[in-house]
């Protein structure tokens, strides 16, 4: 290690890096997943077995615990990675297991789940809005868009297209959105989950829902 001068402000002594460090640092976790099991804490070493069993077959992966349920999961290329994300759902021993890209602004821990990535299927979409920008707009009546899947990024098939959405507890989780033309007409886009979280409505929390709360 090494010794920095540390920035004052005030009196007070701060770290300040230059941000070629978070750059550099940064590098190390560009294909890795933050993953945590919804509702459920199990022992950090079965957690870890049986990733690496599901996902240990398209590359080699490494794997860490932030504390708190919260897991990084490092892979070895973007394929890895993103092979992964394109399989979901996953479960760990019948507990939905929830996955999200690694981010630099990304806080690795796990406080009240009162947003979830979700999956979700957008049927009966028109072709020109089959864009980044067209499915944008879609998605964001149910929540914030996150990515899209391989086969919705590159068309390979037009019968729907598959979005990573952030939803809120709150959220109705909508079957249908309705979306206005540019002639002012509108029409009705499907929405499907694959997997619909248990969400109380009460405490705007994922993990339980009403009924047990």
């Amino acid at each position: 290690l090494n010794f920095f001068k540390p920035l004052l402000v005030n009196g007070v002594p701060r770290a300040n890096p230059p941000p070629e460090v978070a750059a550099e640092g940064g590098q190390e976790w560009e294909n890795a997943l933050v993953v945590f099991l919804v509702g459920k804490k199990l022992p950090v070493r079965r957690v870890k077995e049986i990733l690496e069993r599901k996902w240990g077959k398209v590359g080699s992966l490494s794997f860490h615990a932030t504390g708190n349920g919260v897991f990084l999961v490092k892979f070895d290329s973007l394929q890895a990675r993103d092979w992964v994300i394109d399989n979901v759902p996953w479960d760990v021993w019948g507990h939905h297991l929830v996955n999200r890209r690694w981010s630099r602004d990304m806080p690795l821990v796990l406080e009240e789940c009162k947003t979830i990535p979700v999956w979700v299927k957008l049927s009966k979409v028109l072709v020109q809005y089959w864009t980044k920008l067209g499915l944008s707009y879609i998605a964001s009546v149910i929540g914030k868009p996150l990515y899209m899947d391989v086969n919705t990024t590159k068309r390979h098939s037009l019968s729907f297209a598959r979005i990573c959405v952030e939803m809120v507890a709150t959220s109705s989780f909508p079957d249908s959105i309705v979306l206005v033309l540019e002639n002012g007409c509108t029409t009705d886009i499907g929405v499907e989950y694959p997997w619909k979280p248990a969400a109380c409505t009460l405490c705007k929390v994922f993990d339980h829902s009403n009924k047990t709360c």
